[in-house]
Order: C-alpha cells, then structure tokens, then sequence
C-alpha cells in the first residue's frame, strides 16, 4: 500500500523580498503541520519576442532559487522543493496551486503577481477559489514576538464559515487566542449608535449577534480549547479589519461576501485587505468540514 502524498504549501517566488518572507511564512506552517513546502518561480515567457532578444542578459531565474536555498539554509528547513515554471507568472502559480493546501505569496513583488492583488480577471479568481491564500504583507517579520492573536471577520455569508473553520484551527494550532469581528450594517434610519439610549440594546447589534452566533454553532464545541471573543466595531469592514490586524499574527477571511453577484471571486474586503493589512491576511475559499 502507498504512503499518502503530504499535503504541500505552495510559495511565489518572484525575486522580491517579500517572496522571501512569504517563503519564511509557509515553512513557520509547514514545520508546525509536519507538511512540505514547494517553491515555485516563474519566468515570463510571454512577452514579445523582439523584447527577450534585447536583453540576452536576463535573468534565468537561477538566482531567485540561489536566494530561497539560502533562506532554507537560515530557517534549516529541508523539506523544500525549488521550482522554475516558464509562462505567464499568475496564470502559472494558480495552476500549479490547484494541488496545494495553501497559496503563499508577499505583497508587494517584483510585478509577476499583479493579477493576484486585484483578481483582474474570472480565469484567475477561479483557481484562487482552489485553495486558500495567504498574503505576507511587506512589515511582516518571522523573528518579531507573536500577538497570540488570531482575527477573523464574519459578515454571515456562506463563505465565512470557511473562514471561521480557518481561525479556529488556527488559533488551537498556536494557542492563539480568537478574535470573532463582525462589522454592523448600520441603516440609515436608525441614529448615530453614539446617541442611541443604550448602544448595547441596539436593534442592529442584537441582529448582528444572532446572525454570529448561527455563525459559531458547531464550531466552539470543535475546539474546546480556543478562548475566543465577538466584537461588533462600527466603521468600514476593511479600515477596521487593517486596524485589528496592527495587533494580530493572522487575520482571516471568506474569499467571497454578501455580494456574490460579482464576477470578481475575491469580495471587496477581501480585496482591501489585501492593500491595508499589516500582518499576513488568509482568504479561505476551500469549503468548511466539521
């Protein structure tokens, strides 16, 4: 009988430091998970002809996989694979991640990954819908001390059950305690929540903490040991998620929200955090097992 293959993290590669602490990012993940790590770089092939034959001195891509074996090296972690793939970088990536239990890419690269931060179009919003991304924003550092502090947003969509089976699996694998926000859509009928008699008997927050605590059924009772807090923050959804996360080692969610009639598979958070976070941000498509 076989071994089963190990599920394995799929890092960008792209020359920039942020693929560096993406890499630095998915080896923390694959050392706690006993996983692999496969670090893919690919080299555009799909520009003009004339425009490769200007410049005989481009680079092969080489020193990319030179760069991520020497981080190895420093994090000694040695079961990696380094990649080169050839073709379009995004179109790339998201194929090869299909068969991937997360997708690790930084911020703000060397360009090759653009279509990723804005999910330009329906070909690469379908494959991120494959598996779960994560987005190390530049300010990231490994060596800095944990929060201890996972953060997830939940609007009641169906994908933010995804999302919320993420951060408690999460929080229990670090012992991280979990912050549940959700962001009240405050009508315009009701006044200003400041001026409210009693903020906390508010109709919009008792709708908001029915509507999470459907949300949390099942899931508390999945994991026993994850302490874990509601809040209910007014504002925008993602200034107020890109605030949390100043505090937090993750911040988590659902790939698409309330607004499922867009083409576009990342949801507007989704896609505003990935500009504004400053701790990495999952955006989990996969579905949920209880």
């Amino acid at each position: 009988m076989s071994t089963p293959a190990r599920p394995a993290i799929l890092v960008g590669l792209d020359g920039s430091a942020d693929g560096l602490l993406a890499l630095d990012w998915a080896v923390n993940l694959a050392a706690r998970r006993g996983w692999t790590v496969r670090a893919l770089h690919v080299v555009d092939d799909t520009r003009p002809a004339h425009q490769l034959a200007a410049a005989p001195s481009q680079d092969d891509g080489t020193d990319v996989l030179d760069d991520a074996a020497d981080e190895l090296d420093r994090l000694g972690f040695t079961d990696a694979v380094l990649e080169l793939g050839y073709g379009n970088p995004a179109q790339t990536l998201l194929k090869a991640s299909a068969e991937a239990a997360v997708l690790v890419i930084g911020r703000r690269g060397a360009g090759g990954f653009a279509e990723l931060m804005v999910g330009s179009t329906s070909q690469v919003c379908a494959a991120l819908a494959r598996t779960t991304l994560v987005v190390v924003p530049d300010e990231w550092q490994a060596a800095e001390p944990a929060w201890g502090r996972i953060v997830v947003g939940v609007d009641g969509s169906h994908s933010c059950q995804a999302a919320l089976g993420y951060a408690f699996e999460i929080a229990a694998e670090r012992r991280a305690e979990l912050e549940i926000v959700h962001v009240p859509d405050l009508p315009e009928a009701f006044p200003r929540p400041d001026l409210w008699l009693d903020p906390e008997d508010a109709p919009w927050r008792r709708d908001a903490q029915l509507m999470v605590g459907e949300c949390l059924d099942g899931w508390p009772e999945k994991y026993p040991a994850v302490v874990f807090r509601t809040r209910y923050p007014e504002g925008h959804p993602v200034q107020v998620l890109a605030k949390e996360s100043q505090y937090a080692d993750l911040v988590v969610v659902g790939g698409l929200g309330r607004t499922e009639f867009t083409e576009l598979r990342l949801g507007s958070v989704s896609r505003g955090l990935l500009h504004h976070t400053h701790c990495p941000v999952a955006i989990v498509h996969t579905e949920s097992i209880r």
